[in-house]
């Protein structure tokens, strides 16, 4: 549907940040909800990395995001484990070692939920445009696979919606990285784990909307803020920065920050981010799927979405063009 100025161009953007999706999905799913109808519907374009790509793939795909929801809580230890984060130095050593021949985890249960969900459509069947960007790791290339949504945007029509859900969300160190042609591809997060900027480029310079037209959700994953529980030191060194996830949570959270505040000078009040601060003793990581972990997440998102919140939202969804 062609912008205009009482019909706005909407981009939804979706960070990554692996398990703490599920503060993404909560609060996607509450909108859905109060929307009384599928989100992807309310956006020209979505955008989304990492787990956040996986998200994005299921609203192009209309898949209710009270399901998705419901596969963090249900299938967040399959995936991941139940472990929470370790305590002792033993065991945090022992938690690092889990990565160091081999991914920590091998995608299996994660594979099974996207094929049973997906199917073999490819990205030619989505039902709304799409971006998510992935990394080639043969080549050492950035990717951005996209839907047929423009001339630009042809090549990737034939590849299946869950291959490209699995590339994204390939965490190295934490998932296999995944085949698709001739190609080994990896999390999107290496460089657009906010995908904000991968979005507007897309609309702007691809779909040749008018900036002035462009109206961007952006919702992270909980990382506002972040710091490490343990502090910081000057010496600190590879173990220090890889225990607890600290190096993955410190890019996602700079990135996030970076993203947001270019975005703000570019769409100014027409852009809106949603995100939590990081509870330092909250017991969280990318990959902490224990029903605390979610508990406190799922708090996170519906505090996001309290009534003072909610207002802007809906000015943002009501807010004109220009």
């Amino acid at each position: 549907m062609a912008a205009t100025a009482e019909n706005p161009f909407r981009i939804l953007a979706l960070a990554g940040g692996g398990y703490l999706g599920l503060y993404t999905a909560t609060v996607l799913a509450e909108l859905e909800s109060r929307l009384g109808e599928p989100l992807g519907r309310r956006f020209d374009l979505i955008a989304g990395t990492s787990v956040g790509g996986i998200l994005a793939i299921a609203l192009a795909f209309e898949i209710p995001m009270a399901t998705i929801r419901q596969i963090f809580l249900e299938k967040g230890t399959r995936i991941f484990s139940s472990r929470g984060l370790p305590s002792s130095a033993i065991g945090k050593l022992r938690d690092l070692t889990r990565s160091v021949l081999g991914p920590k985890y091998d995608g299996m249960a994660l594979r099974k939920e996207l094929a049973q969900r997906l199917g073999r459509k490819t990205l030619a069947d989505a039902l709304h445009p799409l971006v998510v960007p992935a990394v080639n790791v043969s080549r050492c290339q950035t990717k951005v696979f996209k839907t047929p949504h423009c001339a630009a945007s042809k090549g990737d029509e034939s590849i299946r919606a869950a291959m490209v859900a699995m590339a994204t969300s390939a965490a190295p160190g934490y998932f296999p990285s995944v085949r698709v042609g001739d190609s080994l591809y990896a999390d999107g997060g290496m460089f657009a784990v906010a995908p904000d900027q991968v979005a507007l480029h897309e609309a702007e310079y691809f779909m040749r909307v008018a900036p002035q037209r462009i109206r961007m959700l952006s919702i992270g994953t909980g990382t506002a803020h972040y710091q490490p529980a343990d502090g910081v030191s000057e010496r600190d060194g590879a173990v220090d920065w890889l225990n607890e996830g600290r190096l993955i949570l410190s890019l996602i959270s700079v990135q996030q920050q970076h993203v947001q505040a270019m975005m703000e000078d570019r769409l100014r009040e027409r852009y809106l981010h949603l995100d939590a601060d990081w509870p330092a003793d909250g017991g969280l990581g990318i990959d902490v799927a224990t029903p605390a972990a979610a508990e406190t997440l799922t708090a996170m998102a519906r505090r996001t979405l309290r009534p003072s919140e909610m207002a802007k939202i809906e000015r943002w969804f009501a807010g004109p063009g220009v």
